[in-house]
C-alpha cells in the first residue's frame, strides 16, 4: 500500500476524497491498523489531539485526533498498539451503503437501515445536562454507532471488527 506525504498545515482535503464509510475496514485512504505514522503521511498533522490515560488500568491509554477542516477524528489505543481502531464523522457528504445519513431524522435513519436489511438495532439514551437528547442507535454486527442529536443524526462513529475474547470461554 502507497501513502501519499502531505506537508504539515496544508489542506488535507484531497487525502479524503472518497467519503464512504466502510465497516470493519475503514474509510476512503484510512484503514483500521494503520499506524499513527502512516495517518500523519496521508492527513498530516491533526488539529487538536485528546490522550486519555487510565492510571488504573496498563496498555489502557488512548490518543483521539481530531481534522476540523474534514469534520473527522480518529483513535488510536495503547492496548492495540497505537493503531487506527475507531473513526468518527460528523459531515454530511460522508456516505453509509450509498447513503448520507448526516442531517436524517431518526425515523428517516431508521427506514434508511431497514431499507439495508440492518435491523438488530440497539437504541440507548445518552442525554445529560450538557446534551439534553442525546441518543445512540447502535449496530454491533457492523462495529457502528449513529449518534443522534434532538432527533438529528450529527456523527457516525465505527471501528474494526474484532473477536469477542468472551465467547471463547463459554
Amino acid at each position: 500500500m502507497r501513502f501519499k506525504l502531505l506537508p504539515l498545515g496544508n489542506n488535507n482535503q484531497s487525502a479524503m476524497k472518497n467519503k464512504e464509510i466502510v465497516p470493519g475496514k475503514g474509510l476512503g485512504e484510512l484503514k483500521f491498523g494503520m499506524s499513527r505514522d502512516e495517518v500523519l503521511s496521508v492527513l498530516g498533522k491533526p488539529d487538536d489531539v485528546d490522550t486519555y490515560d487510565d492510571d488504573e488500568i496498563e496498555d489502557e491509554g488512548s490518543e483521539s485526533w481530531h481534522y476540523d477542516d474534514l469534520e473527522i477524528s480518529l483513535s488510536f489505543d495503547e492496548e492495540e498498539d497505537w493503531v487506527l481502531t475507531t473513526i468518527a464523522v460528523s459531515n454530511p457528504s460522508h456516505t453509509f451503503m450509498g447513503h448520507e445519513l448526516i442531517g436524517l431524522t431518526k425515523s428517516e435513519l431508521l427506514a434508511v437501515l431497514e431499507s439495508l436489511e440492518i435491523n438488530n438495532l440497539d437504541i440507548e439514551d445518552w442525554s445529560s445536562e450538557e446534551v439534553p437528547n442525546h441518543l445512540l442507535i447502535s449496530s454491533n454486527d457492523l462495529q457502528v454507532n449513529f449518534w443522534l442529536e434532538d432527533e438529528i443524526v450529527s456523527e457516525i462513529q465505527w471501528g474494526a471488527f474484532v473477536e469477542d475474547d468472551d465467547d471463547d470461554e463459554e
